[in-house]
């Protein structure tokens, strides 16, 4: 849905009340792409105060939620919104003033810069910094991320992690209060649509395209872990056992943006982790193994045992910083144990789909065109999950 400039005016005058902004213009300089965003659409803005001696001006991105009647009834949009609103009004800040309580000279801020949230009975509006204005950019998506963005991002979600290790040792019933708000929206859905079919078709498709590739026995072993989907997805991060901390929770390629060298467009020097709707308490594996998952390449999965060995020594190293010992919190074992017992351009309109008649599950189980490229893709991590006994 196109937003009107007077509608982005309203909402930008009761967000940005801190920016002391009496008067200022708005440029729409473009939206998110049909089916960008499943439950949310993306508007680029550019502000510009009227204050002649001095003006400002600010490069924004607002993410907005879905309108629809008929989605908002059927799908947890308002609740992945709250979701998200509650990391960037809460979580986030009592992280960083955590961190800084401990000195902290290098801290987790590996997210876009927050102004501030717009909502009433069927709005929900997020602002940020246009993070493209700062120099940052999304990587292809059709591409795996290299193993300098790889690496980058694992000792990101080391430092983002540890933090949750150590207020749970050292301000426990805080860090209790704090977990305790978030929702599991992504299990809301699961219980609200029928996305575990549309898992389910995946694998059934992953087989079908490997057939001659990999052997039928390593296929026959793929095909049957959807039916521990359920298990996965509700039962087993529930195990008194598992160690948890608040998650990032959606870590596909898109949502990450990388500032690259001046000199060298492919050397990252900073990233910036978006889309916090599906955040939670939960085991820090599941952030782990779906990024490294989605966005690995053949070569490095081959290493997949030092880049968790770095990821761990990012939390080691960051635990220590904050006054905690990891041997004690999550030593290398036991996160190794954790790791071996959990572990595009063709898209569709969320919103149409739905309002059209269609089942949100089915929205997500469309056909890819460029089967080779994916074939490709899910040969290596099919072989490496199944030969290293992942499931």
């Amino acid at each position: 849905m196109i937003r009107n400039e007077d509608e982005i005016r309203f909402w930008l005058k009761r967000v940005l009340t801190e920016e002391n902004l009496d008067d200022f213009s708005v440029n729409i300089l473009g939206n998110s792409e049909k089916g960008d965003g499943y439950v949310g659409d993306i508007v680029f803005v550019r502000l510009t105060s009227a204050i002649a001696h001095s003006p400002k001006e600010y490069n924004l991105v607002l993410k907005c939620s879905k309108q629809s009647e008929t989605l908002r009834k059927t799908t947890p949009i308002k609740e992945a919104f709250t979701n998200e609103i509650y990391v960037y009004n809460t979580v986030l800040p009592v992280f960083t003033q955590f961190q800084r309580k401990h000195g902290i000279e290098n801290p987790f801020d590996s997210v876009p810069k927050y102004y501030g949230r717009f909502t009433d009975e069927n709005t929900e509006v997020l602002v940020f910094e246009n993070l493209k204005s700062a120099g940052y950019s999304l990587w292809n998506k059709k591409n795996p991320l290299t193993r300098k963005h790889i690496n980058m991002v694992v000792e990101e979600y080391g430092k983002f992690h540890a933090i949750s290790f150590a207020m749970q040792d050292q301000q426990p019933e805080k860090f209790q209060e704090l977990h305790s708000d978030l929702q599991d929206v992504f299990k809301q859905f699961m219980t609200l649509s029928a996305f575990e079919n549309m898992f389910s078709k995946g694998f059934d498709e992953v087989c079908d395209l490997l057939k001659g590739d990999l052997e039928d026995e390593t296929l026959i072993i793929w095909k049957n872990f959807r039916n521990q989907l359920n298990y996965i997805f509700s039962e087993m991060c529930q195990q008194p056992d598992v160690k948890k901390v608040i998650l990032h929770g959606d870590c596909w390629n898109n949502n990450f943006m990388y500032k690259h060298a001046a000199d060298n467009e492919i050397l990252p020097v900073k990233v910036a982790m978006l889309d916090w709707q599906i955040s939670k308490y939960s085991s820090p594996i599941l952030d782990l193994s779906y990024f490294l998952f989605a966005c690995i390449s053949k070569e490095d999965i081959e290493d997949l045992d030092e880049i968790l060995r770095l990821y761990h020594k990012s939390l080691s190293s960051h635990l220590q910083r904050m006054g905690a010992d990891s041997k004690k919190l999550y030593p290398l074992d036991t996160f190794l144990k954790d790791w071996k017992k959990f572990d595009s351009d063709e898209v569709i309109d969320f919103a149409d789909a739905v309002e059209n008649g269609g089942d949100v599950g089915a929205v997500f189980s469309y056909d890819v065109k460029d089967k080779t490229s994916y074939k490709n893709r899910a040969r290596h991590v099919v072989k490496y999950v199944v030969e290293n006994g992942l499931i």
